[in-house]
């Protein structure tokens, strides 16, 4: 479990401290990390994070209700153009890329408290990117919605298969482990 002493401290002490979000891309390329910050932060782990103003929408970041796996959907302008011609480009650049969120905390100046915590974790399934005229800046700006879905995304399914005695030998003949799965279908077993 991690813990925030700097964070922790400064809260107590009656200090000013603020959250941001961090979030780090893990592409067969090499990382992207930006945070919903307007210029670039390095964290106290030496890791440099673009500041894009603005993270637009993130959704999927609540707790899981009734074992439900929801997928994270993340809106983010701003990016430049490279990100966003990875998207329009070959689907192997992306497909199943991890994606992590972070929280990192800061003192009322803004400097990183402790290191970025991850809270969230997701691969990559869709992707796509947009460009509009931002008349006020005299730039594009080229806008990415990314959906991602977690690791337990498919846990009512059985993993690689079924609980049977066929399908067990299959994967590993020999195995009796299933052996007298049929016989005790419907039958009520007693526990003490």
């Amino acid at each position: 479990m991690a813990d925030f002493p700097a964070a922790i401290d400064a809260q107590l002490g009656g200090r000013l401290v603020r959250c941001g979000i961090l979030v780090r891309f893990d592409f067969p390329t090499g990382a992207l990390r930006l945070w919903n910050g307007g210029r670039a932060l390095r964290t106290n782990d030496g890791y440099l994070w673009s500041g894009l103003r603005v993270v637009s929408n993130i959704s999927g970041l609540g707790q899981s209700v009734n074992g439900a796996a929801a997928p994270l959907d993340l809106t983010v302008s701003g990016v430049d153009a490279d990100f966003a011609a990875k998207v329009k480009g070959d689907r192997a650049n992306w497909y199943d890329a991890v994606v992590i969120v972070f929280w990192q905390f800061f003192d009322e100046n803004w400097q990183p408290l402790d290191l970025p915590m991850p809270f969230r974790f997701a691969q990559l399934k869709t992707m796509t990117a947009s460009r509009s005229w931002d008349d006020s800046n005299m730039r594009h700006v080229y806008t990415v919605s990314v959906r991602a879905e977690g690791p337990f995304i498919n846990n009512r399914r059985p993993r690689h298969g079924f609980y049977t005695d066929a399908d067990q030998k299959a994967r590993s003949p020999g195995d009796r482990f299933f052996d007298r799965v049929a016989g005790i279908e419907g039958r009520v077993i007693n526990w003490p």
